[in-house]
């Protein structure tokens, strides 16, 4: 990736200016434009993303005049935690609210000696698909990179015996309608001086934005991809994501290109829903249709979202369903449900902290 230091996304305000959304080489450039050396950059830039330090007056090898200066020229965070839920499961759910005062949700998930942030790239979500309550009030606006970096910062920073180890763009919004944000934090998250997260410990979802994943073959090509389906058919595919970019047929085109690009495994997100999209044609329609590229399929049960009418099917249904998938040789798994008793699980992201 080529560096860049921190561009506003749209309707956010310029002032929002904060060291966690520069890449090191930016910060670089930033420091020796007010005549600082690129050394002293790089220290804070430790301090910061490696170690977490909360306040300047935390990195006691800079000078205490740099550090003054950096107090009042250069902010570390854009962001704050305004609430914290726990769930019974060890997850944990952020509310975290930005300069403007827009908020999204972000969620640290434990396992066993390894962790998972589940980021938000957008706040709020103009997709809205018909199970997921990140869209109900529709699209606010972009997420900077710096408000991307910062929710994997704050769970790091809560957790400093339980080093993150893999970032999930799968909270509220399309990471590949913010493409420009999401590759800054995606490059800051990486920087080996830093949190040092490999590409291939990261993983963006998308519901089929066919230039973002042409794109993504190109410039992030060990970055993981996950295609939310959730039918394979397209009338049905409609209902569920009325304001979808593209159709089954665009998508398996792009997802073509992207394997002979980067020779990686897709996996398709499917929320099952009780009589919507959980019967064996369903699931046979779904293996015919992801057959056709390199895959695997990550079977969601419908998590509950307050006002939407759908239920997940019984256990024995959804076994039944992945029992179709594995005879027709397609590589199949049942995420196990995080986080739902305080509305952490897929699809209950909000723009508030709820329960």
């Amino acid at each position: 990736m080529k560096s860049t230091t921190l561009t506003p996304a749209p309707s956010a305000s310029p002032s929002n200016v904060s060291l966690s959304g520069f890449t090191r080489p930016g910060l670089e450039a930033w420091f020796a434009d007010k005549g600082v050396p690129a050394y002293r950059a790089r220290q804070v830039w430790r301090w910061f993303h490696a170690a977490c330090a909360v306040s300047y007056s935390q990195m006691t090898d800079l000078p205490r005049d740099l550090r003054a200066m950096l107090e009042a020229a250069l902010p570390l965070c854009a962001t704050a935690v305004a609430a914290v839920h726990t769930s019974s499961d060890g997850s944990e759910k952020r509310l975290i609210r930005c300069a403007d005062g827009e908020l999204v949700e972000t969620v640290w998930l434990p396992m066993e000696e390894h962790a998972t942030v589940c980021v938000s790239t957008q706040a709020g979500c103009a997709i809205q698909c018909a199970f997921c309550a990140s869209g109900a009030t529709g699209l606010a606006r972009n997420l900077t990179a710096a408000e991307m970096v910062e929710q994997v910062w704050h769970a790091q920073s809560a957790h400093s015996r339980s080093a993150v180890n893999n970032i999930v763009f799968m909270g509220m919004g399309e990471p590949l309608l913010n493409r420009a944000s999401l590759g800054t934090a995606i490059e800051i998250l990486h920087d080996p001086a830093g949190m040092h997260i490999g590409m291939r410990r990261m993983t963006v979802s998308t519901v089929g934005v066919v230039r973002g994943i042409r794109d993504m073959s190109e410039t992030l090509p060990q970055v993981n991809l996950a295609v939310s389906l959730h039918a394979a058919d397209d009338a049905t595919r409609k209902k569920l994501i009325p304001h979808c970019p593209t159709g089954l047929g665009m998508l398996m085109d792009a997802l073509r290109v992207y394997h002979a690009r980067t020779h990686r495994r897709i996996t398709f997100e499917y929320v099952l829903l009780r009589g919507v999209n959980d019967g064996f044609d369903h699931a046979a329609a779904l293996a015919a249709y992801v057959r056709r590229v390199p895959s695997n399929v990550n079977l969601i049960p419908f998590n509950a979202v307050a006002g939407v009418p759908f239920v997940a099917p019984e256990p024995g249904r959804i076994r039944a369903f992945a029992s179709v998938l594995e005879k027709r040789k397609v590589p199949v798994v049942v995420r196990q449900r995080k986080g739902d008793d305080i509305a952490a699980a897929c699809g209950q992201l909000r723009r508030a902290c709820t329960r």
